[in-house]
């Protein structure tokens, strides 16, 4: 097989794979515009994402809990100003605003983290949290979350070379594979 052959054929991988997570991401959203609707609620971005984190939350409804109060999350907390979309790891610290280190949690465990990572906040449980229960109610979350309940997760994300780091590294990606496809 010769070399433009096999960059089509890598081409056409990474398109189908953006493809797909558009597709995705697409779905998401039009769900949460449909709740949103049945709800009478505004269409807007933040809704929208609450609406998408609280499904992440727990495949059971009734078992959507604020990850650090255990506290259940019900759809009327939800839209009410008691739930708050909350950076895992400080946004201040990392400028990562993905939806990878979003969850919701009750406002006054919002304030209660404050500008730590959880395990800096709520390791060695503070009054009115335990740390274990904490920690188990992380695993229901995708592993791109769970990991940023771990003790070293500031540290092991400023290995990784942090959020500017991952940023540039993509760029170059997309710039080698624009350069290949242009070549061709």
């Amino acid at each position: 097989m010769d070399i433009v052959k096999k960059q089509d054929i890598l081409l056409n991988t990474v398109k189908r794979e953006l493809e797909k997570n558009q597709r995705k991401n697409l779905e998401r959203n039009e769900s949460a515009r449909k709740e949103l609707e049945a709800f009478k609620l505004l269409d807007n971005r933040d809704n929208r994402q609450k609406y998408q984190l609280w499904l992440e939350l727990s495949s059971d409804p009734t078992e959507r809990r604020c990850p650090f109060t255990g506290n259940v999350i019900s759809v009327s907390d939800l839209y009410s100003d008691k739930v708050e979309i909350e950076h895992l790891l400080p946004y201040s610290a990392t400028l990562d605003d993905s939806m990878a280190n979003k969850t919701l949690c009750f406002r006054e465990a919002n304030r209660e983290k404050g500008n730590r990572s959880p395990h800096e906040a709520f390791g060695n449980s503070p009054k009115g949290y335990d740390w274990e229960e904490i920690w188990a109610r992380a695993q229901n979350l995708p592993g791109n979350k769970r990991w940023r309940f771990l003790p070293g997760a500031m540290k092991k994300f400023d290995e990784e070379g942090g959020f500017l780091e991952r940023q540039l590294n993509d760029t170059r990606y997309i710039s080698r594979y624009t350069k290949e496809y242009l070549e061709t």
